[in-house]
């Protein structure tokens, strides 16, 4: 949040032709429609992660994204850029992982007190970050942050479960880094979300001067 206030303090002509670019696409996506259909519950809470490693060219900092869905609905999401500058993607996508882990803990404690049964599942598609996950303690990777390590128990346990999938499948992957609208519009659709021109008719009326 610190970082985009202080780009929109001071902006450059970059920033300029982003924002320009910006309400080029939204131009007929005026409204994003998120659809809850009827569903049985699965017990499980999906969660998808991705992180694009030292994004930020300026602070080199990594971002983190991620989905958290009971069935097809999507009940959070997320796109935050990482506190600590990591020194390989491995870690950052490690880093991802924990994050995804704590939001699943989170929504899971909601799940329970609706009296539901429910597991953890966490998708990734960084094969280091989820052997970072499934061993216990650091192993080679001395540069982990030791208070990260507790997802390591989590799944050691049988709380969360990881599970390697590819990159294309990804849902979380629009959420990092910048894509093609081919691969956004493949994000909205597995998101089962879409988007409609204009308002909606119950939207109140905005006064134009």
């Amino acid at each position: 949040v610190k970082e985009l206030s202080r780009k929109m303090a001071k902006p450059t002509k970059g920033s300029w032709e982003k924002l320009k670019r910006l309400a080029r696409y939204l131009l007929g996506r005026e409204r994003m429609i998120t659809k809850y259909k009827y569903q049985q519950w699965t017990g499980c809470i999906n969660v998808w992660t991705d992180t694009d490693y030292a994004g930020c060219k300026e602070t080199r900092r990594s971002t983190s994204g991620g989905i958290i869905q009971c069935g097809s609905h999507i009940v959070k999401s997320w796109s935050t850029t990482q506190n600590l500058v990591t020194l390989s993607s491995g870690e950052s996508e490690y880093y991802g992982l924990v994050k995804g882990g704590a939001m699943a803990l989170g929504s899971r404690g909601l799940i329970v007190d609706m009296g539901m049964k429910h597991r953890i599942r966490i998708r990734t598609d960084a094969s280091a970050a989820k052997g970072i996950a499934l061993r216990r303690g650091m192993g080679k990777v001395r540069h982990v942050e030791v208070s990260q390590l507790w997802l390591q128990e989590k799944v050691g346990r049988g709380e969360i479960e990881v599970i390697k999938i590819d990159g294309e499948d990804n849902i979380a992957d629009a959420l990092t880094k910048s894509v093609n609208g081919q691969k956004l519009e493949k994000h909205v659709r597995d998101t089962e979300q879409g988007v409609n021109q204009g308002r909606h008719k119950l939207s109140p009326v905005v006064e134009h001067r």
